[in-house]
């Protein structure tokens, strides 16, 4: 399984802080602290599911997938003689080989996501048209691909865990979405620990619009290449900025999918809260990880226009995202939420120019916002 060894832990040393632009001798920043290396990797197995389904006719991909599956803690049960109350409960996945293989009961009665696999170089057009028709998450070529494997079966078959996963994306540009996701992370730290992720390669960066100190510690670069139970050493790992842990690309580029997805699975399991801005292209293969997204549209016509665009192009499933309107001078909150047909989750008008996410906190606004939305948010996950 794909892992990255981490390096020894060091302690933490305080950030200096730094004066104010204005000269008038006050410390900008509060308390900040980043690892001098990351920390090492935190021993302990993840609870995993209880099998994979599996269809076909083929030995050889089977005694392969056999070998994963047993990789992840996984038994391998054949869905054809599987008995009844054994089929369906508890599958992390279900997975199947042959363009000609249906996808009866008991598969399709619980519906468990679905892997496909080939032993061939090339994918055929009749086993595209079943990895459609069954909306799998992927089409693996074996032995090619068996990392990809490797990682999809860690991650299906983790169960979810404490962690609040929240998305947070922009209905348009410009739309004030990475300025609430800072916001939420800092209404969150009260409920435990927080990490902040930026996931939007296109940006100007978290790092920048918090004003933290230079980066030391764990970027997207080192976090690509950490493995699904990586998740306890990935957090410690992070640069600590005013008590929440970012995941920014610094001076490197930002994350792929496979990079988000990897990171949002390992940080699942663990308790408190993670926050991702999250860029329009990244949003699709974030959805099915979080427990919320939620859409930031300023108050415009033209801004509910490409919402409404970003939505449809997005297919999230009902009652998984809410808009926040930032208030303007077009429509009005509910308007803008009625066009979408989406559940307004606050208002918010644009703060104090100079205002610095996680460092400056106030009573109203945006920060009241973030607070009620996080409370309201973790009340309706503990249902």
């Amino acid at each position: 399984m794909t892992s990255t060894s981490l390096a020894d832990a060091t302690d933490l040393r305080p950030v200096p802080t730094e004066p104010d632009p204005l000269g008038d001798g006050t410390s900008r920043r509060r308390r900040s602290r980043f690892p001098e290396r990351p920390l090492p990797r935190v021993a302990g197995p993840p609870t995993r599911g209880s099998a994979v389904l599996w269809r076909g006719r083929s030995e050889g991909l089977r005694e392969q997938l056999a070998d994963h599956t047993a990789a992840v803690g996984l038994a391998l049960v054949d869905a054809d003689a599987a008995s009844e109350g054994a089929a369906g409960v508890g599958a992390a996945c279900a997975v199947v080989t042959e363009a000609g293989v249906t996808l009866g009961s008991p598969l399709a009665r619980d519906a468990p996501p679905l892997l496909v696999l080939t032993g061939d170089e090339e994918i055929a057009p009749e086993v595209w048209r079943v990895a459609l028709a069954g909306q799998a998450r992927a089409v693996l070529r074996l032995p090619r691909d068996s990392e990809s494997l490797l990682a999809h079966l860690a991650e299906l078959s983790r169960p979810r865990g404490s962690a609040l996963l929240l998305g947070v994306a922009g209905g348009c540009g410009g739309a004030g979405a990475s300025s609430l996701a800072a916001r939420l992370a800092a209404a969150a730290r009260a409920d435990g620990p927080v990490v902040l992720i930026d996931a939007d390669p296109l940006g100007g960066g978290l790092d920048l619009l918090v004003e933290a100190p230079p980066i030391r510690g764990i970027t997207w670069q080192e976090a690509t290449r950490l493995g699904p139970d990586d998740g306890e050493a990935l957090r410690t790992g992070l640069p600590l900025v005013d008590d929440v842990r970012l995941l920014v690309a610094g001076e490197d580029g930002g994350p792929g999918a496979e990079a988000l997805r990897r990171a949002l699975s390992s940080l699942a399991p663990l308790a408190g809260t993670v926050v991702v801005d999250l860029a329009p292209s990244l949003v699709r293969p974030a959805l099915d990880l979080l427990d919320h997204l939620v859409l930031v549209v300023p108050g415009r016509e033209g801004a509910v226009r490409a919402a409404e665009r970003r939505l449809r192009d997005w297919a999230p499933a009902a009652g998984r995202v809410g808009a926040v309107v930032r208030r303007d001078r077009g429509p009005s909150a509910r308007e803008v939420v009625a066009d979408l047909g989406l559940p307004l989750l606050g208002t918010f008008r644009d703060g104090p120019r100079g205002d610095v996410p996680l460092l400056d906190v106030r009573r109203g606004g945006a920060d009241r916002t973030a607070r009620e939305l996080v409370s309201r948010l973790r009340e309706e996950a503990r249902r």
